[in-house]
């Protein structure tokens, strides 16, 4: 497949000061799905459209690998730290670790399948000096706001801040996106 951008930004900005917490925070409490969240941020900073439409069918594109592959790796790998017995243990921490790796190749799976549909998006007419973090806001509360039933509290507001915050700063200060 060809060069993943997308794939190289969301290892990136993962790995920024204070992201990983909140990425997870709202994978579990708002049921955001946490790569297709990244590939609308990415979209975004690339001066694409994406509209409620656009993000119902990039959902379509990403649920069933999503719930079908990626979500039942993570439950494998998150009972595995407890039990059912013999678990935990080092042998099955050792299988807990390659269940991880096997849930983080599909989701790079699932980035590559949304990297074509970002390719595809019409472009906006965006001036660069425009401030792009209340695009980059606006579009992680529609993904949550599509993803859970319940409202977005202030501290999930707070976590969509400050993941919005670091896409700005890659986007601003040229960040080096790390190259897996």
């Amino acid at each position: 497949m060809t060069e993943n951008k997308l794939w190289s930004f969301a290892v990136t900005i993962y790995q920024r000061d204070a992201v990983a917490p909140a990425c997870l925070d709202l994978q579990e409490h708002c049921q955001i799905d946490v790569p297709l969240m990244l590939c609308a941020v990415f979209a975004c900073l690339q001066g694409k459209a994406v509209s409620d439409e656009g993000l119902t069918q990039l959902h379509n594109l990403a649920s069933p690998w999503q719930s079908d592959i990626v979500q039942s790796l993570r439950r494998i790998r998150t009972q595995l730290k407890t039990g059912p017995s013999p678990a935990p243990n080092a042998v099955t921490e050792d299988l807990r670790g390659k269940v991880k790796a096997a849930e983080l190749a599909a989701e790079k799976i699932q980035l590559e399948m949304m990297q074509a549909w970002v390719s595809q998006l019409a472009a906006i007419d965006r001036r660069d000096d425009l401030p792009i973090l209340p695009a980059i806001i606006d579009i992680i509360t529609r993904v949550a706001a599509t993803s859970s039933k319940a409202k977005i509290t202030q501290i999930q507001h707070d976590h969509i801040c400050v993941i919005a915050t670091a896409a700005c700063q890659i986007k601003n200060h040229k960040a080096e996106i790390v190259q897996p």
